[in-house]
Order: structure tokens, then C-alpha cells, then sequence
């Protein structure tokens, strides 16, 4: 009989047969096991090739990086700058940059301006002052609850360049810090009491002032974002009185001053000159007041504090930690300053960074060496590729064990195809293929390089070099550029790719808008919409006294505005025009004015509004999407999808064609994409492929299981059945025997 549990895992066999039935099932299902243990074989080789695909597509992505970086304009600048002392400077250089030997001489550091304020009680104390100063031109209110934390904070709201920080030293030692966020003695910080005199009181300003600027007799103001804002809303100062230069006193009132009425005020005494000048500052339009007198820097008086509020004037420091400097060079002997510490153009394709006071020379070589370990880097990348595929398809010829990917046609497809390209004719220069530089292949199909030759064009055919690499397109009309491709734009013939442009790019405009006749009285505001503006309006506020010479220059200073449209005086009316070309530069204008306002404003006359179109044509005589001025090859198409190009001319119909090559290392890099892709990838698909073969066995591995463990209980059943059967019968027979015993 036999005993068993799955709770125990105890079986007794044989007791009545002698039958070693434990022995019998296991040898029975061993058998019945058979076929799964061939199927997991099947699996773990499958996800070895999976393993090794892994690692073979790795190689292939090392290639691919390889390629990439062939495939850029920059791989190819040659001049590389160093400096005999990198404390004192270091540099960096362009293809422009003129090699040679270039003598530095650093006499002085651009530095930030940094000053504190005067011991405070404690950085959480209120301060118990109040009063409004400007900051390099914006108002801080400070109340008598304030400490140092909290104006420290209103500071930094401001945006204005200034970093405020407290420093707690202990009672009595605790002080505010103000930090210039930019170097130069430009962007010194602007100090000046506007309502009582909480800066001085704070000590941060003394009582003294002097001209700021001064460059013979013109002094010049801070920079504004316009002229015909009133002051009160360009500073947030709200002042009235009188300055007087010489013996010439002029009446202001900020809350109806402008810096043109000011300038016009100071031309009326006919002893000084005044003009307002936009300027750019760091590529910023920046709107100053400039001041001719031969009474500066003395002979002037502001018991109002206009020209303190202006920037004209500025307050002394009361406790200076770092001065705002420029810094000052000599190169070549020749002197320079300059804000920052970094010089850019200062020599042409030059960029020097200024570390310390001293002296140094700037060498700029042409750095061939960086070229030539790029296109070695290719050699080796496509080389390790070779030597995998080497190492796992060989065949041993007296064993005949075969590597992994012995006979594999993925992995021959691919070396197939990469070695194919490699000496095809793609340069459009004297360099036609990888054989012009150099390249050859061994007996194991390897690159192998003269450097000789690589040397010779690098040194001598650099331009036919980059043509032979890189993605480039040509095109003999000037108005027709190339900006870039795709992984499927082909290269076209030496004749090039016709373009056909059926649609000009134009800009959106909106014209005809009324002119002021008399200066604007105030109480209107423009609001700026549309997809130039990305769906968010932009309100413009024009103020009293507004004419239109005044509104174009307060339009064309927004910093809002000045980088997305371009005001004009058209003919006595307003004209604004999207400096973005096509439908992504569409825009409106409409004129709101204030209840009680007078009905002077701009007001818009129907009919004016003109939208920018795209550009429209075909490339190759395939589909092509306009953005703008840009021109990109439809997907799809057979020749030019992702191709892209730009045209700037104003003519219709056939205007040229676009020469198109893509470089060795450019279709390599596309044809390497193709193999690696993440999901149409030949690898890729391979690797799904294996994948799902393994989840077919794994599915059968787990129905065959299931199957042998249905086997397992119906033999130990039938067993069972036996045991029970036989153990019947021995028992009858001894009772039998006993019987019949008993008779006798």
C-alpha cells in the first residue's frame, strides 16, 4: 500500500506488491520530462542570442556615436588658443581666429559692486525708519516694521541686478549686503533717498553727490525703457521743484515729465544741450538723457533730487566693500576695457577670460590632431565592430564548432551594408571617398589608414574633408540655404535637388492706425494678441503727451514687444510689423480706451490687417510643409524627407536647386539608426522576435509541466489502486487459509 500527503511528503511504496513504485514513477516521469528539458535548453540558448545581440547592437551604437561626431561643423575647427599662464587667462578660438603669438597684459579685474549698510541691532529687529529710496532706478518702500531680513527681501524682488543678503555678526553686528549681479563700473548700484532719507539713515549712502558719467561735459542718465512714460512711472519717484545748472533753473514735476520733456526744457535755456539716445546695453535697448554743459562737475544744484532720481547724479557709497571696476588689457599693445572678464571678438574668433592681474601669451595653432583622432575614433569603432562579428561567426574547421552567430543573415546584413557604403563616391569636393584620406580594408575586412594622407587633408583639403564627412547641401543662389536633414534625406545628383516655390513667406502687419494729431491725453491701452504672442495679450499704456513719434519708440522699447514687432511711421499713420515671417507671426492690435478718456486715441481703421503667410513649393518635386521662411521635405517622400531649407528671396516659381550630400559619416550614422532603432530597429526586431520565441517556450514549458504533473497523480493512482487490490487478496487468502485450517 502506499501512504502520502503533500502536507507530509511521505509516501510508502510496495508494502503489499515489494513493487518499488516510488522508483517506477520517478523513472516514468523522468521520461515524461524529457521534452520540457529540451524546451528549456531552446530557451537558455535563445536568450544567449539575445545576450549577444545585446552586445552586438552596444558595438554598433559605439559606431554610431562615433559618426555623430563626425557629422558636425565643429568637429572640424582646427585653431585651438592656449595661454603660457592659465591664472592669468585662458582662451578659446574659432576657425577665424589668425594663428599666431598674441601678448596679454591684464593691469586690472573686472570686479562687482559690493557694499553693506551701517550696524543694525539684529537681522530680525524692526528697524523703526521709513522712507522710499531707489535702487539702480526702482522704488523700495520701507516701513518702520521692516528689519533687515525683509528689506533684504524687497530688494531682491525688484529684479533689478541687485543680490541683498544679512549678515549676523551678533548684537549690534548685523548688517545688509548688497551685491551687483554684474561686473563693470557700468552696473555700479544706484542709491538715492526719494522720500525722507531712510538709505542714509540705513548707511548705506552718504549725503554727497557727483555727476556719475561725466565723459568731457555730457553726463549721462541710467538707461530707461522709453522716453515718453512719465517719470513718476519709469522710477516710481513722485517729486516736483527745480534744478538749476549754472545759473539756469529748470522747473520738473515728475508726474508729468518725460525725459524728452525734460531734455526739451533744458534746450529752451539755450546755454546747455540735452538729448535722449537709445543705446544697447548687454543687447538691450536702453533709453538715456544726455546732458552738454560746461557747468559740470560742479557748478549745479538738484534740492529736488531729479538728477540723483535720473542717475545722472549718483550719492556716495558709506561703506564700500568692493568697488565696481572695469577691467583693463593691453593686447598687442593695444589698450582695452572692458565690464566683464571675458573678451569676446576682442581679436577675431578669440574669446579671452580674464583670471588675475598679470602677463601672458596667447598662442593660437591650428590643432589638426583633434581632427585626426575623430576619424581614428570612426576607424576603431567600425574596426570593433568587425571583431565581434569575426569572433562570433567563426567556424572551426577540424571541429566544425561554429560561434553563436555563425550563418546569422541579421548579423550579415549589417556588415554587408556597412561595408557597401564605407568607399562609395559621396564627396562633392577633391576628396570622393574614405580611399582619398587614407583608408583601406585588410584581409578581415578591417579599415586600415595611411596617415599620411589623412594628415595631407586635414592640412590642406579641410573644406573637401567636411564635405566628404558631413551632411551638406549648396545651392548657387544665394537666397536658398541649406539647414539640415534626416535619417532619410538621400543625397541628390551634382545637379541638385529644383526647388519651386509657389507661395512667398511674408510678415503680418497691421497698418493704417490713426496718428496723433496732438499729443495723446492719456487713458488708452493697446492690447497685443495672437500667435506671435503665444495666445497671451500684452497690454501697452499709453501715456499723456503721447504724440506719434512717441508711441513707435514706446512700442519699439517694450521690452514685451521690441524682440516680436517693428513700429514705423507709414505716410503719417502707425504701421506694426511681426519681425516673425508666416502664420507663427500672426498678431492683432485693438485700442481700449478709459472711461472719461477723450476719443484721440490710435483708434484702428478697418481693413488695415494683413497676416503673414508661409512659404509654399516643392523640393525635388515632393511635398514640402512652410514654416515661416523654412521649406521641409514631406515624410515620406522618396528623396527629401527631413530635408529642410531656407529661402529668403522674394521670387515665384523655379529659383535654383539645393545640392545635396550626405557624408560618409552621416550615412553611417542613418544607417547604423536603422539597425539600432528603438522600435523599427533590424536589431530591434530581432530582439523581439527572441523574445517572443522564448515566451512560446516558457508557455509550453509551463503547459507541459502541468501536464506531467497530471501524469505524476494518475500513475500514483493507479498504483494506489494496485496496492489496495493486492492487499485485498492477501488478506482473503489468509482468511481462506485459516478456514480451511480450521476444517482439518
Amino acid at each position: 500500500m502506499s501512504i502520502n500527503g503533500p502536507q507530509s511528503g511521505i509516501r510508502f511504496s510496495g508494502l503489499s506488491s515489494g513493487i518499488d513504485v516510488e522508483s517506477i514513477v520517478s523513472q516514468l516521469i523522468s521520461l515524461e520530462r524529457l521534452p520540457i528539458q529540451r524546451l528549456q535548453a531552446q530557451s537558455a540558448q535563445l536568450q544567449a542570442r539575445q545576450t549577444i545581440f545585446g552586445q552586438f547592437k552596444s558595438t554598433l551604437q559605439s559606431l554610431n556615436s562615433a559618426a555623430s561626431s563626425l557629422n558636425f561643423g565643429t568637429a572640424f575647427q582646427v585653431n585651438k588658443a592656449t595661454t603660457s599662464d592659465d591664472t592669468v587667462a585662458t582662451a578659446t578660438s574659432t576657425d577665424a581666429a589668425v594663428p599666431g603669438t598674441y601678448s596679454l597684459d591684464v593691469t586690472a579685474i573686472a570686479k562687482a559692486h559690493k557694499l553693506t549698510s551701517g550696524a543694525q541691532a539684529s537681522t530680525t529687529d524692526p528697524l523703526g525708519v521709513s522712507g522710499e529710496f531707489l535702487i539702480n532706478g526702482k522704488k523700495v518702500t520701507i516701513e518702520a516694521t521692516d528689519t533687515l531680513t525683509s528689506v533684504a527681501s524687497k530688494i531682491n524682488s525688484l529684479g533689478v541686478s541687485v543680490a541683498a543678503s544679512v549678515v549676523n555678526g551678533g548684537t549690534n553686528q548685523a548688517y545688509l549686503v548688497l551685491g551687483a549681479a554684474k561686473t563693470g563700473a557700468e552696473n555700479e548700484i544706484l542709491i538715492t533717498d526719494i522720500g525722507g532719507s531712510v538709505a542714509q539713515g540705513l548707511g548705506l549712502i552718504t549725503g554727497s553727490q557727483s555727476v556719475r558719467s561725466l565723459t568731457g561735459t555730457v553726463a549721462s542718465s541710467s538707461g530707461f525703457k522709453n522716453a515718453t512714460e512719465t517719470l513718476s512711472v519709469l522710477t516710481g519717484a513722485s517729486t516736483s521743484g527745480t534744478f538749476t545748472l549754472g545759473t539756469d533753473n529748470i522747473a520738473f514735476d515728475t508726474s508729468t515729465d518725460t525725459l524728452q520733456s525734460i531734455a526739451d526744457k533744458i534746450n529752451l535755456t539755450g546755454n546747455h544741450t540735452a538729448t535722449v539716445v537709445t543705446e544697447k546695453v548687454n543687447d538691450v535697448d536702453v533709453t538715456r538723457l544726455k546732458i552738454d554743459s560746461s557747468e559740470w562737475p560742479s557748478n549745479y544744484s538738484d534740492p529736488g533730487n531729479l538728477l540723483g532720481v535720473l542717475g545722472v547724479t549718483k550719492n556716495g557709497i558709506a561703506n564700500q566693500v568692493t568697488g565696481a571696476s572695469d577691467a583693463q588689457v593691453e593686447i598687442d599693445g593695444i589698450t582695452l576695457n572692458s565690464a566683464t572678464n571675458t573678451l569676446t571678438n576682442v581679436v577675431g574668433g578669440m574669446t579671452v577670460t580674464l583670471k588675475k592681474v598679470g602677463t601672458a601669451d596667447i598662442e593660437v595653432n591650428r590643432d589638426t590632431k583633434a581632427i585626426k583622432d575623430k576619424v581614428k575614433a570612426f576607424q576603431n569603432a567600425y574596426n570593433e565592430v568587425v571583431s565581434y562579428i569575426r569572433n562570433n561567426t567563426q567556424l572551426d574547421s577540424e571541429t566544425f564548432a561554429s560561434g553563436p552567430l555563425f550563418g546569422d543573415q541579421t548579423v550579415a546584413q549589417v556588415e554587408s551594408t556597412l561595408s557597401s557604403l564605407l568607399f562609395n563616391s559621396l564627396g562633392t569636393g577633391s576628396l570622393k571617398s574614405l580611399a582619398d584620406i587614407g583608408f583601406g580594408l585588410d584581409d578581415q575586412g578591417k579599415l586600415e589608414l595611411d596617415e599620411s594622407k589623412l594628415d595631407n587633408a586635414i592640412t590642406n583639403k579641410l573644406e573637401d574633408l567636411k564635405s566628404l564627412m558631413m551632411a551638406t547641401g549648396t545651392s548657387a543662389n544665394n537666397e536658398l540655404k541649406y539647414v539640415s536633414s534626416g535619417n532619410k534625406s538621400v543625397s541628390s545628383s551634382s545637379s541638385g535637388y529644383p526647388v519651386e516655390i509657389t507661395q512667398i513667406a511674408t510678415k503680418a502687419t497691421v497698418g493704417g492706425l490713426n496718428a496723433f494729431s496732438s499729443p495723446h491725453s492719456g487713458g488708452e491701452t493697446l492690447t497685443f494678441a495672437g500667435s506671435l504672442f503665444g495666445g497671451v495679450g500684452i497690454d501697452l499704456t499709453i501715456g499723456s503727451g503721447t504724440n506719434l513719434a512717441g508711441l513707435i519708440s514706446l512700442i519699439n522699447n517694450d521690452s514685451r514687444l521690441k524682440d516680436k514687432v517693428l513700429a514705423s511711421d507709414d505716410g503719417g499713420t502707425l504701421k506694426i510689423e511681426s519681425k516673425r515671417f508666416g502664420t507663427s507671426g500672426n498678431f492683432s492690435v485693438t485700442s481700449n480706451l478709459a472711461e472719461g478718456a477723450d476719443n484721440s486715441g490710435i483708434g484702428l481703421t478697418g481693413g488695415n490687417a494683413v497676416v503673414g503667410l508661409n512659404v509654399e513649393g516643392t523640393i525635388n518635386g515632393e511635398s514640402a510643409t512652410g514654416n515661416g521662411q523654412f521649406l521641409l521635405g514631406d515624410a515620406d517622400n522618396p528623396k527629401t524627407d527631413g530635408l529642410q531649407i531656407q529661402y529668403t528671396g522674394t521670387t515665384l516659381g523655379s529659383i535654383g536647386s539645393m545640392v545635396f550630400n550626405r557624408g560618409v559619416a552621416a550615412i553611417v550614422q542613418y544607417r547604423v539608426n536603422s539597425f539600432t532603432d528603438s522600435v523599427n530597429g533590424l536589431l530591434t526586431t530581432v530582439d523581439k522576435t527572441l523574445t517572443d520565441q522564448v515566451q512560446d517556450i516558457e508557455d509550453r514549458i509551463t503547459s507541459l509541466n502541468a501536464l506531467v504533473l497530471l501524469r505524476e497523480e494518475s500513475l500514483r493512482k493507479k498504483f494506489t489502486a494496485m496496492e489496495t487490490a493486492m492487499s485485498r487478496s492477501t488478506a482473503q487468502g489468509s482468511q481462506l487459509a485459516a478456514m480451511l485450517s480450521g476444517l482439518g
